[in-house]
């Protein structure tokens, strides 16, 4: 990784931290599982997203990470999101 991608990455992390609510921030937490239920926007793919990257940015195998949706469409989105996110 370059110099100016680390930079990158941190800033998008610190973006992804002042963004988040108090509730979201707990949900987003990298130890131990989350279930995310909520109504139609009130940000559950952004929590969701912020933990995966959390995750990532600690250390952790993508292959190790499993999220759950209903639709290809919502998985899609996810995955727009979260390369966005860690600045892809």
């Amino acid at each position: 990784m370059t110099e100016a991608q680390g930079a990158a990455m941190t800033e998008a992390r610190n973006a992804a931290v002042e963004r988040a609510s108090l509730q979201q921030r707990r949900a987003a937490a990298p130890h131990g599982s989350a279930w995310v239920s909520a109504n139609a926007g009130s940000g559950k793919t952004r929590v969701l997203i912020d933990r995966v990257a959390r995750l990532l940015w600690a250390g952790a195998r993508p292959e190790r990470i499993l999220c759950l949706t209903y639709t290809k469409a919502a998985a899609a989105e996810m995955t727009t999101r979260l390369s966005a996110q860690l600045g892809g």
